[in-house]
């Protein structure tokens, strides 16, 4: 029986941001020599997903892609395989049960915008974060934003929080697909890119003033973005924005790597990924000015008012016009996240365990080796 089991759960779930991050950190731990010391729990069906993961895997349970299907298998058949070990949850959930274990929270999202979330929903992830308090589970999140906010909602001193910065060199492994361009009639530098899923508090509708002045000079403002219709019929799209809906990687990178500059309105992040991918590919960036992201950013960008359309589309039309400071921030961007890896994160989780695991066995392999 391995040291430590993972909560595979996700491999069956849509891949969105949170699920990026779990599917990422497991890839590069299985590259690390510690990696037999790990086993990612799995349900039926998800056994092609763990392949491609390459950390060894079981699978326990039925399936858990029903509407209550994964809920039901993360607290029987995931609690019971999991027994007597030490447990791994990197998508904000756990077993209620769970007396041994991490859990990775994202944000303080369900506390700072609640209206966001259908009650019955924010009530049981809010519960759950003060369960994993209360029985005393090792607490890990990927900002100092995010655990300001969450010691504060929480009322907890922010030194039982672990902060592991997400990777985004994910972005460097795919081949760009350019058929991307063509297929949506795209110009290389002649379009603005954003991506975000169609959320209130992404904040597309802000970019309406910025879409009208840049239709103007010919040029169009792109959103990369999930459009299904439970969250589509809810949301603001912005008007004059190009919505092409959710691309792969290869195609994602292909876009970042042709814009003139990648626009980023969010009014509230834990982390904020979007950018810090666009930059790592020396896409030149223009973000909002709230906290996570000066911090994720640094000065490697240009910031704005997420709340003053015209704040929005006066700054990022400077920067669109400006071919000097657009390779400044290129060239500044890649530096920026030289260092923001998925190996350096595991790195980190694998300290983290190190210490944290009450377990009297230990890492086959030199967790130190990356």
């Amino acid at each position: 029986m391995t040291d430590f089991c993972i909560n595979g759960r996700f491999l069956t779930q849509p891949i969105s941001g949170v699920q990026r991050v779990a599917r990422q950190l497991c890839r590069a731990l299985a590259r690390n020599p510690a990696k037999d010391s790990f086993s990612l729990v799995i349900p039926p069906g998800a056994e092609a997903e763990a392949d491609r993961i390459g950390l060894p895997f079981e699978i326990t349970g039925g399936a858990a892609d029903a509407p209550l299907g994964g809920v039901l298998w993360e607290n029987r058949a995931l609690a019971k395989a999991a027994r007597g070990r030490y447990l791994i949850n990197l998508t904000n959930r756990f077993p209620l049960a769970l007396k041994r274990g991490a859990v990775l929270i994202h944000d303080a999202h369900v506390f700072d915008l609640p209206s966001t979330y259908k009650p019955v929903f924010g009530f049981f992830y809010r519960s759950l974060y003060r369960l994993a308090v209360t029985r005393g589970l090792d607490l890990v999140t990927v900002s100092e934003f995010s655990r300001a906010r969450l010691s504060q909602a929480l009322g907890i001193d922010s030194d039982r929080w672990t902060i592991i910065k997400s990777g985004i060199d994910h972005i460097l492994e795919p081949e760009p697909d350019f058929s991307v361009l063509q297929r949506f009639g795209l110009v290389p530098e002649g379009y603005l890119l954003t991506v975000g899923a169609l959320s209130g508090h992404k904040n597309l509708a802000a970019l309406k003033l910025l879409a009208r002045a840049l239709a103007e000079q010919g040029r169009e403002l792109v959103a990369v973005g999930d459009m299904s219709p439970a969250v589509y019929a809810g949301a603001d799209l912005g008007e004059g924005l190009k919505h092409v809906g959710q691309v792969d990687d290869g195609a994602l990178r292909a876009l970042m790597e042709n814009a003139r500059c990648f626009v980023f309105p969010s009014q509230y992040e834990g982390f904020g990924l979007p950018p810090l991918e666009a930059m790592a590919l020396g896409c030149p960036v223009a973000t909002s000015d709230i906290a996570p992201l000066r911090e994720a950013c640094g000065e490697a960008c240009i910031f704005f008012d997420p709340d003053d359309p015209e704040d929005i589309a006066e700054r990022v039309l400077a920067l669109s016009n400006d071919a000097a400071q657009r390779i400044h921030l290129g060239n500044a961007g890649r530096e920026v996240t030289r260092n923001l890896t998925w190996d350096h994160s595991a790195k980190k989780w694998l300290d983290l365990l190190s210490v944290a695991s009450k377990s009297s066995r230990v890492l086959r392999s030199n967790s130190h080796s990356t």
